[in-house]
């Protein structure tokens, strides 16, 4: 299920369904079929990919755009700013510092450079977006070039932008299949008179009661977005979720976003979190039954090759304490004292896909299956 295909009614989460009859994307025994709901994925700022401290696909770009259809995001973030003359350009940052360099020699920009001090002309001429590959080190995209990649790709953006010029741009470029997002109900306000796109408000601190009626009150599709993980626990969504809200836990650290997909968020924006395995093949997988370990001892696995462009999942189902690494240095911990489940999944580049387990305690582990993917 794509987000692009279901922006046009409301955005519900991915279930996974397994089958004795079919080989699905979580093979557990018949005996253990069920559903396992997912989040859709949103692309932080893009599907951005980092070499080493340096970019290959910056941040806020078409080619973001090109790569998050790649990997199979429904959709992506972008973020808006105005030049001196007024013209939208995509940046994250009040200065172009981070992510882009001088056009003439490629060297760091000395001094703080803001968006907003200079003209699109002089910002496209004198600078270009960081990039490992001199074919992507291009000038800063104006957001028409962004919306117009997200229409080619059948990319949803999701608007992060105080410019109301950008929310009409965005209408009359992909009509109601793009996403709405502030802390600010006035802006949101202006969007639902002219477009039946997902809204999504944050909440701030508030009871779910106050959150539900801030955000319903917009009318149309609506939800709720917040990088508060602390506030973003199983009994607070499932209240909104109850009410009609969609769920967006934003950018949370690991392992909090392995958390706030469990607990059944329906949207996950993130730099890594990666699922989006439907329909593809796995070019290598591990699966292990019935595996007992008492604490100290581990289990790892890594995949036989390591493609450029890559991504892993993670399906256990157990009982007892482990510490699971991902490759990143990404560490969850989880306990379940009943039979539990855990299902991670993060995207990757240059880097070989790999999972490292080790009991914190008397753990039995009834199914264990690791797949790695090419894209």
């Amino acid at each position: 299920m794509k987000l692009h295909n279901v922006i046009a009614g409301a955005i519900i989460a991915l279930s996974i369904t397994v089958s004795c009859s079919q080989s699905m994307n979580v093979s557990f025994p018949c005996s253990q079929s069920k559903k396992v709901p997912l989040p859709e994925a949103v692309a932080h700022r893009g599907c951005w990919l980092k070499a080493g401290n340096e970019f290959y696909i910056n941040e806020n770009c078409p080619a973001g755009v090109k790569m998050a259809a790649r990997y199979g995001y429904p959709a992506i973030e972008c973020d808006v700013k105005y030049t001196l003359d007024s013209v939208m350009v995509i940046m994250h940052d009040a200065t172009i510092n981070r992510t882009m360099r001088n056009a003439s020699d490629y060297s760091p920009i000395e001094g703080p450079v803001y968006v907003k001090d200079l003209t699109y002309e002089q910002l496209r001429s004198g600078y270009v977006l960081e990039s490992t590959d001199p074919a992507l080190r291009t000038p800063i995209p104006t957001f028409r070039e962004e919306l117009e990649a997200c229409k080619e790709y059948g990319i949803v953006p999701m608007l992060h932008s105080a410019i109301v010029e950008s929310y009409r741009l965005a209408q009359e470029i992909l009509g109601d299949n793009w996403i709405g997002f502030s802390s600010s109900k006035k802006p949101l306000d202006e969007i639902r008179s002219f477009s039946n796109c997902l809204i999504l408000l944050d909440p701030g601190r508030v009871p779910a009661e106050t959150a539900i009626e801030n955000a319903s009150s917009f009318g149309g599709r609506f939800g709720l977005s917040t990088m508060k993980h602390d506030m973003l626990i199983k009994p607070y969504i499932d209240s909104l979720k109850a009410a009609g809200c969609e769920v967006q836990a934003s950018i949370f650290p690991t392992p909090k976003e392995q958390r706030a997909a469990m607990d059944g968020v329906t949207i996950q924006l993130s730099d890594f979190w990666w699922h989006q395995d439907e329909g593809r093949q796995a070019y290598d997988s591990k699966t292990c039954k019935k595996l007992s370990l008492d604490g100290g001892q581990g289990f790892e696995w890594t995949a036989a090759a390591s493609p450029d462009f890559a991504a892993l999942t993670l399906y256990l189902d157990f009982t007892g304490s482990i510490e699971v690494t991902m490759p990143g240095n990404r560490k969850y911990a989880f306990n379940h004292t009943e039979q539990g489940r855990e299902v991670l999944g993060l995207r990757l580049y240059k880097t070989a896909p790999s999972i490292s387990i080790k009991a914190l305690g008397e753990t039995r582990i009834k199914r264990l299956e690791a797949k790695a993917y090419e894209l």
